[in-house]
């Protein structure tokens, strides 16, 4: 049966100007989980990885931890949504709502308590629709679909017994999760909110779909001693 390995990316530099690319501490934790697999006896017949930079760069540093590095694939589809097109729709919804918010807008972008409480309210008006006149915005339904349909992609295009690792984000890993233990969207966001930084799930394939055999593991980095390896964002 088809194994598939999830690896969220390494922590990405919040509150710089590109936050896309990994930060020190996501360049680390990125070598450790590939030194951990390779350790661990664990192969890849395929490392697929959207083509993100954050993505992108953790699964080029994954790979180097084994003697015979796997084939980097990109695939889009493994994107995360568009946080910043989210932010645009329905950060003003939530600011006209919440004025004590409002009065902290300038520091968004750097304090990451501030942040994620925004982006909390931010997400639930993106599952539930709420209209607005942002055009880049991909709807949630969408957003959902893209994942799945990728997902299926990997269950037909390669053989029952290969061992697939997908360096992707929180967002599709969530969807993924979501999707093989049948939690609906509303509990799907919140895994999204929860996956470590370069974290591994795992799923098996089944005549069904996936099935869940772990998830949120960060035994490579719990491994080297240092709390600081341990992030969200």
């Amino acid at each position: 049966m088809t194994q598939l390995v999830l690896i969220r990316h390494g922590q990405a530099s919040f509150g710089a100007a590109n936050y896309d690319c990994l930060s020190e501490t996501g360049e680390r934790q990125a070598r450790l989980v590939g030194r951990h697999l390779a350790a661990a006896g664990q192969h890849f017949d395929v490392l697929i990885a959207g083509d993100m930079q954050r993505q992108q760069h953790t699964a080029e540093l994954v790979s180097a931890g084994f003697d015979t590095p796997p084939t980097v694939v990109t695939e889009p589809a493994f994107n995360e949504y568009d946080a910043d097109a989210i932010f645009a729709a329905y950060t003003p919804r939530v600011l006209e709502d919440n004025p004590d918010l409002a009065e902290a807008r300038d520091q968004l972008k750097r304090d990451r308590r501030l942040f994620q409480k925004v982006f909390e309210q931010v997400t639930r008006h993106w599952l539930a629709g709420t209209p607005h006149d942002h055009d880049r915005c991909e709807a949630w339904p969408d957003f959902k679909a893209r994942v799945q349909t990728a997902l299926e992609k990997l269950r037909s295009d390669y053989p029952k017994d290969a061992r697939i690792g997908v360096c992707s984000s929180g967002g599709p890993i969530a969807i993924a999760i979501a999707t093989a233990t049948g939690a609906p969207d509303d509990k799907a966001i919140e895994i999204n909110w929860s996956v470590y930084n370069a974290a591994l799930a795992e799923l098996r394939s089944t005549r069904e779909g996936w099935r869940m055999l772990a998830f949120n593991d960060i035994t490579a980095l719990r491994n080297a001693g240092d709390d600081a390896l341990v992030t969200f964002r």
